[in-house]
């Protein structure tokens, strides 16, 4: 009989620079969690219209309110069993990584990009280099991509379902769900046996996930920016 380690509650956070498919991969997943059975909730902040983050801009400090907000709620409900999904921008690292701390069963998810995709897939990228708008994390204000992510994937090369399925990936390794409801989430494939030795978080050790030089410079060229 197999375990069932998998009923808790945890908090699936894909981050990623605007355009980077974080809100289709996330509705992806609602989908397959909520047909499998699971009390899921989804919360798309960068949606303006988003109850828990209405009304704030785009600096620093209010990014960090997003993150701050949207982060208890998730923490709240996965403490009651929830399975929570969220798609944020939270373009500063620190605030993800003291969400980690708090939530304890988190997997972050980083959607990377490359820029030349950014740009043909939103109109902001252009208007943020022409300087007809302001605040555009990777352009004149930072994105910090995270050093350790629990999933990296590049977003431009491969098709969602693959994403979403190395996403379930990590979930089975974490045993936040086990190899029946892998099953039931991907019509009945198998999950990948973890390699021996292989570290809680997969980003770290041997193989880690880093973000694209393209990114890391982006990142480089707004902070550099933001000190003139």
């Amino acid at each position: 009989m197999e375990l069932q380690p998998q009923h808790g509650g945890f908090v699936i956070w894909i981050t990623g620079m605007q355009g980077a498919g974080k809100s289709t991969l996330a509705h992806h997943l609602h989908k397959r969690l909520t047909a499998a059975g699971r009390p899921v909730e989804l919360f798309d902040a960068d949606d303006a219209e988003q109850i828990l983050v209405k009304g704030l801009g785009h600096g620093k400090e209010d990014r960090d309110t997003a993150v701050r907000r949207v982060g208890h709620v998730a923490r709240l409900l996965a403490r009651h069993g929830a399975v929570v999904v969220v798609a944020a921008l939270s373009p500063y690292r620190e605030p993800r990584e003291q969400l980690r701390r708090e939530v304890r069963r988190f997997v972050e998810v980083f959607a990377d990009c490359k820029m030349e995709t950014l740009q043909q897939r939103s109109d902001v990228y252009r208007r943020a280099m022409a300087q007809e708008i302001q605040n555009v994390a990777g352009v004149d204000d930072p994105y910090e991509p995270p050093t350790h992510p629990d999933v990296l994937l590049h977003t431009d090369a491969e098709r969602a379902d693959a994403s979403v399925l190395r996403i379930l990936q990590a979930l089975v390794d974490a045993k936040y769900i086990g190899p029946t409801e892998f099953g039931r989430l991907t019509g009945g494939q198998k999950p990948k046996k973890a390699a021996k030795g292989k570290p809680a978080r997969g980003g770290k050790g041997k193989g880690a996930a880093r973000a694209r030089p393209g990114a890391r410079k982006a990142a480089a060229r707004a902070g550099a920016r933001k000190r003139r």
